[in-house]
């Protein structure tokens, strides 16, 4: 396994703080400190809108809220002066327009967003233990259906998880590292609390939703069950600062490899079963921190992404090919087209036989029916010789 940086992006003009891949992958949202979002092409590597207001103060956070009927995206994002905003398309492939916009947490920063699409619901959260959960019209406004605080300790939070069922949405919490069931359908009652063994920085969660990985804010990288958080293993990529820096740490490669940041310019990429390092990617200078990595897999290769901090900001891009024969198969609605199209030309074809026997009876023993006997299971079905079983037999010398 072998990854080689393949892109430099640049417009950020600070900090990188947040990315977030579309469905198939074909844009890459970006957010700073510099109150950008720049949506990138991933087939051109060109950014093709960049959304900027002055007033928004950092992009903490962004999350794609999948594509409508008509085929058009929406995306949202938190800001560090606690709003969140709502752009949509008109029409599929255009530009995307402010559909709405909250203050959602007017006191601090947007820390966290998830979202539950059958129900429309988008729940988020701030850094001073805030969470709320919006209904999503589709006129693209925020209604509020229930806001809670974890704690009066002003705990932080840094990632939700809706339950697989959703009736639960999951907060977790920064420095108790408490994992906070809440109850979706009840005002955000809390149900249950799990603790995790380390402080959480990020959140990542497993596309089966039964693990997640967290940034320890310490020694680097822990994998916990979900939603116990019962320890599985560590990934080691220790501090060299004397203060904490909170690193994205991300699944990729259908949850086999772990991909994480740091403080040095570096991007760790670990073997999930076996917690080895299995590459260190080289993002710039050492002096220059990558808080923010994502990853993606395409049908020939795949993908991850990083963003370096400080006046220098820009974003790196690492792909691996896929060979053909370890490409991803065939899709199953192309599978189902392509037995249905056999099946239909069987079927037309034994007409077209059935008649063509009809009208010139054919007489050759090619398609005289084999005379065999009656059976009544299936062993006894499988014992029975055709008159070809005797004219070979596996003691037959011509085998040997």
């Amino acid at each position: 396994m072998h990854y080689q940086k393949t892109r430099k992006l640049s417009g950020h003009a600070d900090s990188i703080n947040t990315f977030a891949f579309n469905l198939d992958g074909s844009r890459l949202a970006s957010g700073g400190d510099d109150q950008k979002v720049i949506i990138w092409c991933m087939e051109q590597w060109s950014a093709v809108q960049e959304l900027h207001d002055i007033s928004w103060g950092q992009i903490t956070t962004i999350l794609w809220l999948g594509i409508d009927a008509e085929g058009r995206e929406s995306i949202v994002f938190g800001c560090g002066r606690g709003m969140l905003h709502l752009y949509s398309q008109n029409k599929a492939g255009a530009s995307f327009v402010e559909r709405g916009s909250v203050a959602a947490h007017s006191r601090t920063s947007v820390e966290a967003l998830t979202f539950d699409a059958p129900g429309r619901r988008l729940a988020s959260s701030s850094a001073h233990g805030d969470v709320c959960l919006w209904a999503i019209t589709e006129e693209g406004s925020f209604n509020l259906l229930w806001a809670t605080r974890i704690s009066e300790r002003h705990e932080g939070t840094r990632g939700l998880v809706f339950s697989e069922d959703h009736t639960l949405l999951h907060v977790f919490c920064t420095e108790t590292g408490y994992v906070h069931g809440l109850d979706v359908e009840h005002g955000g009652e809390r149900r249950k609390t799990w603790q995790a063994r380390s402080r959480i920085g990020s959140v990542s969660s497993a596309s089966t939703k039964r693990l997640v990985l967290v940034d320890n804010l310490d020694k680097g990288f822990t994998l916990y069950r979900f939603p116990t958080m019962g320890l599985v293993r560590h990934f080691s990529a220790p501090s060299s600062l004397p203060w904490l820096l909170i690193k994205h740490v991300v699944f990729a490669e259908s949850d086999t490899l772990v991909v994480g940041g740091s403080d040095n310019g570096k991007v760790h990429v670990f073997d999930l079963p076996s917690s080895r390092t299995v590459q260190v990617l080289s993002h710039g200078r050492s002096k220059d921190a990558v808080q923010a990595v994502a990853a993606f897999s395409y049908e020939n290769r795949h993908v991850i992404v990083s963003g370096s901090s400080g006046s220098n900001a820009d974003i790196c891009v690492y792909s691996r090919s896929l060979s053909p024969a370890y490409r991803k198969p065939h899709s199953v609605l192309t599978v189902l087209c392509s037995t249905t199209f056999v099946l239909l030309a069987c079927f037309l074809g034994s007409i077209l036989l059935a008649e063509l026997s009809r009208m010139h009876p054919m007489q050759s023993s090619f398609f005289k029916p084999l005379n065999r006997e009656s059976f009544h299971s299936f062993d006894s079905y499988l014992s029975m010789p055709y008159p070809e079983d005797s004219k070979t037999s596996v003691e037959d010398n011509s085998l040997h």
